[in-house]
């Protein structure tokens, strides 16, 4: 029986998974972003403050944890941003370093 096929996650040069575009995102409807850092604290930001070329994986690095000092994040589209019952909604705990940009 033939082994089906195996899928290749591209990578960025330091092993962390490409993904999306922001241009990609907004073509599928959606306008946030929700931001984890590795402590369990996060937050929903809007997706305006950056291009359509840049990959959600490209700014990952640049955040930095207000809570636990912590940089680097996980972002990822906010699928429910519109419903505001299912979004993450709250004080930001999370921002980007500014000295990155």
């Amino acid at each position: 029986m033939p082994r089906p096929a195996r899928r290749h996650t591209p990578t960025h040069p330091d092993g962390r998974p490409l993904k999306i575009k922001f241009g990609e995102m907004r073509e599928m409807g959606l306008r946030g972003v929700l931001v984890y850092c590795h402590c369990g604290n996060h937050v929903a930001l809007a997706a305006d403050q950056w291009p359509d070329e840049v990959r959600l994986s490209d700014i990952e690095p640049r955040f930095v944890c207000q809570s636990c000092g912590s940089q680097g994040a996980d972002v990822r589209p906010d699928f429910d941003r519109g419903n505001p019952r299912l979004a993450i909604t709250g004080p930001q705990k999370l921002g980007p370093e500014e000295a990155a940009n």
